[in-house]
């Protein structure tokens, strides 16, 4: 079972690279295709982890958190293809990262629910040093502003949490796995707010934030199989 998931994972991969070569490109309609692909193969690795899983409960929360990332991502390319909806298609999107982003922390508090309270102090810090460097480098206002805001402060949560957990059990190769996950998709999102939104402009930034997140999303999927 294990060679399907890591088959299925490593395709995603593949299919993730040829995606930002092709959006590189401007080649649209076949980058959305290839980014669905790649979001269906984590999900689908996701899925086949389950039934190898120590926590039925945490697995669940985990499949549902990849298939909200999967339906965030054909969003987020979708707006390329719908001109006159961009800005919705796009709000879609980041909501439903958001809910992941819930899910996603729905599964850590069931594996121990007291290191959210542990996490909550580090997370307020930490999101507001984090809000502060992101908003002094982008010009957003309005609804997407306030969305933004609300999306980085359960993203970091997430992080920190994740981080916690960790800490609390540092030899547990699952909590490891999702904390290096947490940090990267934290990082992704906020090359993906400063790309798309930032003062200045660093097409570097685009190819980074979609490798990050999609190594990201594959060690959290990984944590199905992987978290005792």
């Amino acid at each position: 079972m294990a060679t399907y998931i890591i088959a299925l994972l490593l395709s995603g991969c593949l299919a993730e690279a040829a995606f930002i070569i092709l959006e590189h490109r401007k080649q649209m309609l076949l980058a959305l295709l290839l980014k669905a692909t790649a979001s269906l193969l984590f999900v689908l690795a996701g899925l086949v982890a389950v039934s190898i899983a120590a926590n039925p409960s945490y697995a669940k929360w985990i499949v549902l958190g990849l298939m909200l990332g999967a339906i965030g991502d054909v969003c987020l390319n979708l707006r390329f293809l719908l001109p006159g909806r961009t800005r919705a298609v796009f709000l879609l999107g980041i909501a439903s990262f958001l809910l992941g982003h819930v899910a996603y922390l729905a599964a850590l508090m069931l594996r121990a629910p007291g290191a959210t309270l542990y996490a909550l102090p580090a997370a307020a810090i930490l999101g507001f040093i984090l809000l502060r460097f992101v908003l002094a480098r982008v010009e957003v206002a309005g609804a997407i502003k306030t969305f933004g805001i609300v999306y980085l402060c359960v993203v970091c949560l997430m992080a920190v949490v994740a981080i916690t957990l960790f800490l609390f059990e540092p030899q547990s190769i699952g909590r490891a796995v999702f904390a290096a996950g947490a940090l990267l998709f934290a990082a992704s999102d906020v090359l993906l707010v400063l790309h798309q939104f930032g003062k200045r402009k660093c097409p570097a930034f685009r190819a980074l934030n979609l490798s990050l997140y999609y190594i990201g999303q594959v060690c959290i999927c990984l944590t199905i199989a992987l978290m005792r």
